[in-house]
């Protein structure tokens, strides 16, 4: 595995001090691109020995790459683990644990210090969950994220991802204008996140790798490039009971592929490396290969460590939010050291990897002593810090729910184990399904049978007034709501939605009242600030609008409707 190691060390030499501004050596900063498929399996890539073989070009990059067998995520949801990748930082010090939270504590990225270093640096992206409205723009000159979201808080969702030929097609464009600038490329590619537009899972693998074949054909620049290949998680097939990923953290939906392409004249290094790591060592593995000194705040580690005598395992620390925030169950964490994994839960879980690797027989009540020297290495990589980010707004998660996510807020209920709760998940997750497809009457039914079984939880409540809501029953949308807002009072999401249909109402006075209730428990929702806005405007109060507006703008700098609506200030005024 570790390969011949003093050519490595000679060029690892030549690459450290090429990061330094001395005149001593005149080699050039090496360019990055890098390639997050979201939702891709590891064993489903030829190159992990998947037997139906249907990437051929993924495969191609381990020719000139080093494989690594077993990298896991710090959680299987889209925006914690990225901003774990770009910052090298697990999600208690991020602060995001699931998708759609704003309002993330900014930590130094990889593309910041690059970038910092004279790189130009781009992202383009593939899926809304990354939009550029939750923070991951930091450090990057361009940030390509055309998914555009009005105000209404009720809206259908639009379009929530974009094929990976157009992604590709905009990154290439940009490649092909640095010349021999050195670059760092983020590319996020989407397809293989349901709904699925190529009919099944391996077949939207399959249209993924014949659009990266083309793309990395055209070379656009990349040929003394790190081409690095990985996913924020995986995709659980029916593992476990669960159908997709975000609810457990088996292996299932933790384990990513990570292939990593050197570059023509820096080849001489292992072809694979066999021992866990984790997405936050890759931030640093870059960084080292390109000579610049990883961040103080980093967790991860580099990855150059397993291609040269290294000290002890490093422990690898993952982590689901998504029972806990939306059926009351309990949290689940988990840390892996070598070949053991211990499940954080009110069953506790111990798997042995190496000779389990589909977690199905729990070694917990046979290896106590192991399971309690794994638990105390949590503490440490799972203590929270800071207050957490803002919740979802209504419109976010009308998104969010249309890729099957359920919206919701911590309930109090923190005993349950969530492998008691799978059946209740189930139901939810057709209750979605049956919104996002317009079958409206049957959802609504869907969320008042659940509503019978558990009467406190807020996000049944409040799915059931989203269909209400499109359903034009307005008035049933209100009782839903109100009874949400019993439950939980700073439930931005039903608050902004009530206001909006205080204002279809025509019911002004109760519109800027829920408003300003929700500017003031969540100062930085866009629809609170832009719809008290409008109601400025259409009171005539200009100075008032003016100041809503352009805290609006500041949140969503390239929201139209609220630039239109300030354009309308000076008509306002007379002038």
């Amino acid at each position: 595995m570790i390969g011949t190691l003093s050519r490595f060390r000679e060029s690892l030499l030549l690459i450290f001090l090429a990061g330094f501004p001395c005149c001593l050596l005149a080699i050039p900063a090496p360019s990055i691109l890098l390639i997050s498929i979201d939702t891709l399996r590891a064993d489903h890539l030829g190159s992990y020995g998947y037997p139906k073989a249907l990437t051929p070009h993924l495969d191609a990059l381990t020719r000139h790459g080093t494989l690594f067998r077993q990298v896991d995520s710090a959680v299987p949801m889209t925006l914690p683990a990225h901003l774990s990748l770009l910052t090298s930082t697990y999600p208690a010090l991020h602060g995001v644990h699931e998708n759609g939270q704003e309002g993330w504590r900014k930590r130094t990225s990889l593309p910041a210090l690059l970038q910092a270093r004279g790189y130009h640096t781009a992202a383009f992206i593939g899926g809304y969950v990354l939009d550029t409205r939750f923070g991951l723009n930091d450090g990057f000159e361009v940030y390509d994220s055309p998914f555009h979201l009005g105000p209404d808080a009720g809206e259908e969702p639009p379009e929530i991802k974009r094929p990976a030929e157009a992604v590709l097609g905009a990154a290439a464009q940009w490649l092909k204008a640095q010349g021999g600038h050195p670059f760092f490329a983020f590319i996020h590619l989407y397809d293989a996140h349901q709904p699925y537009a190529h009919g099944s899972y391996d077949s939207e693998i399959r249209y993924i790798d014949q659009a990266l074949g083309h793309f990395l054909a055209a070379r656009n620049n990349l040929e003394n490039a790190v081409i690095v290949l990985t996913s924020d998680h995986g995709e659980s097939l029916g593992e476990h009971g669960e159908d997709t990923h975000g609810y457990f953290i088996y292996e299932s939906t933790l384990r990513v592929p990570l292939i990593i392409q050197w570059p023509s004249n820096s080849r001489d290094y292992a072809a694979e490396a066999g021992e866990p790591a984790s997405l936050i060592d890759i931030a640093p593995t870059l960084l080292e290969f390109a000579g610049i000194p990883a961040a103080a705040a980093f967790q991860g580690h580099s990855l150059m460590r397993l291609l040269r005598p290294h000290p002890a395992e490093e422990p690898i620390y993952g982590e689901s939010m998504y029972a806990r925030d939306h059926l009351g169950c309990s949290p689940l964490r988990s840390v892996r050291v070598g070949r053991y994994k211990y499940i954080d839960a009110p069953r506790p879980e111990l798997y042995d990897l190496d000779a389990d690797p589909g977690e199905l027989h729990n070694r917990y009540e046979l290896d106590r002593n192991i399971a309690a020297r794994l638990r105390a290495r949590l503490p440490s990589l799972a203590a929270p810090g800071g207050q957490p980010p803002s919740p979802a707004s209504p419109e976010v998660l009308a998104r969010l729910q249309s890729l099957g996510y359920l919206s919701g807020s911590p309930a109090s209920n923190r005993g349950v184990d969530p492998k008691d709760r799978l059946a209740a998940y189930a139901r939810y997750g057709r209750a979605i399904h049956l919104a996002n497809t317009g079958q409206l009457p049957e959802a609504i039914q869907a969320f008042e049978r659940l509503l019978k079984e558990n009467g406190q939880s807020t996000p049944a409540r409040f799915n059931l007034a989203i269909c209400y809501y499109r359903s034009r029953r307005l008035d049933d949308a209100v009782r839903a709501l109100q009874a949400t807002l019993a439950i939980s009072p700073d439930f931005a999401p039903a608050g902004q939605l009530l206001g909006t249909i205080w204002l279809l109402k025509a019911d002004y006075g109760r519109a800027r009242q829920q408003f300003e209730h929700l500017a003031r428990i969540a100062p930085g929702n866009f629809g609170a600030h832009y719809n008290l806005g409008i109601l400025a405007l259409r009171g005539g109060r200009t100075e008032d609008a003016r100041r809503e507006l352009g805290r609006a703008l500041v949140i969503n700098p390239d929201d139209a409707a609220t630039r239109q609506a300030l354009q309308k200030l000076p008509q306002a005024r007379g002038q």
